[in-house]
């Protein structure tokens, strides 16, 4: 029942991940000027990890509790890429990006360096998020 319920919460997860990549992010920049997508998304980002971090969490704890310790490694690393992103990398990307806009050409080099390890831990951890429900699926259903 742990696991069902484990797996409910990181389909969860990653559902919301793939909506926000596919439909948020898009529709902001499709709708909104850059001032408006600019507040947005500095506002949105920080929740969204904030949200990855608590499900990871709580999945780690689900996982503790069913003496899963191998998911539970995975999600901690999980958790805290989402609390890297969070509190390290987003307000740095931040801060390089307004540096940018005001002409600083090493901020923009910078910036762009960021923004790309923040995505690749994004995508990262989508790709453990898939692959811990998959090995809860085939351990438990076969």
């Amino acid at each position: 029942m742990i696991v069902f319920i484990t797996n409910i919460l990181l389909s969860l997860l990653v559902g919301s991940m793939i909506f926000f990549t596919t439909v948020v992010s898009p529709s902001v920049f499709a709708s909104l000027n850059n001032n408006g997508s600019s507040k947005f998304l500095r506002t949105i980002f920080p929740r969204m990890f904030l949200f990855g971090f608590l499900i990871s969490l709580i999945g780690i704890i689900l996982t503790f509790f069913s003496s899963d310790f191998y998911n539970s490694i995975i999600l901690s690393i999980i958790a805290l890429s989402f609390i890297i992103n969070r509190n390290y990398l987003t307000p740095m990307i931040n801060s390089f990006r307004d540096q940018e806009l005001e002409g600083n050409k090493v901020a923009a080099k910078k910036f762009k360096v960021m923004h790309l390890f923040s995505v690749l831990l994004f995508v990262i951890n989508f790709f453990l998020l898939i692959l811990i429900i998959l090995i809860n699926y085939l351990n438990y259903n076969l």
